[in-house]
């Protein structure tokens, strides 16, 4: 079977199209025959070598982390999923679906009813990250406002239309015009380009003093403390990716000078519903069902051909990306 494979970790560059073998499910395991496949920011993390739970190593390492198309065979064990089934796959292993097939255990498996369009599916766990991260994560804040800094990314877009939807008020930024203009398409109340304007000046003046209620940071790095100014009070940083790296300052001694304003700061992994499937499957039903009724439209950015997942990345390591951007698997 084809497969988009890297034999060393680092840029896009590494990435290759060629031959592998077709893997063969083993008892708990099912596998699917790859229509679609997402792209994001894990895979870069994979692909860069910075993964801290990739259990594989190159040469001939699978790239991706989900995927989405129709089962062709089960193992022995796995029930309730059966061949023909439409379904989607995070991994969970952090590599895999840049590929024709992919066997994975059945826990790492979503079947969608005939009603989702199969083409959403790739993108459906950004959805489930929002809604985890405004109603799960987020809670202990007022939750009336948040700030989400880079917006215009598939985790990004997916925030932003689950907090609207939820009649919260959402400032957002992004480093171009015309990631500001997407986003601004998007429906956020408060829109700026983090290079040209300076994020507490904006804030504060928006909200009149008050700061926002929750930030939504996947970098971090030396840009970390500065957000503290314009937190409101009860005010909560989530960290969902360290992007940039650990912060410069200690983050205790950083919340400790916040006492005063009961900030708080959590980091996040959905990882954390590894072992909780009751609470993983309400996330996905409600998210499944606003995508069903079209409360939730997901927004693409490109379909390009799996043999061009090098471009994707290209794409995605030069930030042009606005909304998701996905792969298919070409027809012989």
């Amino acid at each position: 079977m084809k497969a988009a494979v890297i034999d060393r970790f680092g840029g896009p560059e590494e990435i290759y199209y060629t031959d592998i073998e077709k893997p063969v499910p083993g008892p708990d395991e099912v596998l699917v025959k790859n229509i679609y496949i997402g792209v994001g920011k894990p895979d870069y993390i994979m692909r860069s070598g910075i993964c801290p739970f990739l259990e594989v190593k190159p040469p001939k390492l699978v790239v991706g982390n989900e995927c989405a198309g129709i089962v062709e065979a089960v193992g022995s064990e796995v029930k309730g999923i059966e061949p023909g089934m439409h379904v989607c796959v995070n991994s969970g292993l952090g590599y895999g679906a840049y590929a024709e097939y992919i066997a994975v255990p059945q826990k790492f498996v979503t079947v969608f009813p005939d009603a989702f369009p199969l083409k959403y599916a790739p993108g459906f766990l950004n959805y489930m990250v929002a809604y985890a991260l405004l109603n799960e994560i987020g809670r202990g804040t007022d939750g009336k406002s948040i700030y989400i800094y880079g917006a215009a990314g598939g985790v990004g877009t997916a925030v932003i239309q689950t907090a609207l939807l939820q009649g919260i008020e959402v400032i957002a930024s992004a480093g171009s015009q015309e990631k500001c203009d997407y986003i601004k398409s998007l429906g956020a109340h408060c829109v700026f380009n983090h290079k040209e304007q300076d994020a507490k000046e904006v804030i504060m003046d928006y909200t009149k003093g008050r700061g926002v209620d929750l930030i939504f940071d996947q970098l971090v790095g030396k840009r970390f403390a500065s957000q503290f100014e314009y937190l409101a009070d009860f005010g909560m940083i989530v960290i969902y990716n360290w992007l940039e790296g650990s912060p410069e300052l200690d983050q205790l001694d950083t919340i400790i000078k916040q006492s005063s304003h009961a900030s708080a700061v959590r980091s996040f992994s959905f990882h954390i519903y590894d072992d909780k499937p009751e609470r993983l499957a309400k996330i996905r039903k409600i998210c499944m069902d606003r995508i069903i009724s079209g409360e939730i439209v997901p927004h693409f950015y490109m379909d390009l051909p799996l043999s061009e997942a090098r471009k994707a990345h290209e794409l995605m390591d030069g930030l042009k990306i606005m909304g998701k951007l996905i792969l298919h698997v070409e027809e012989k």
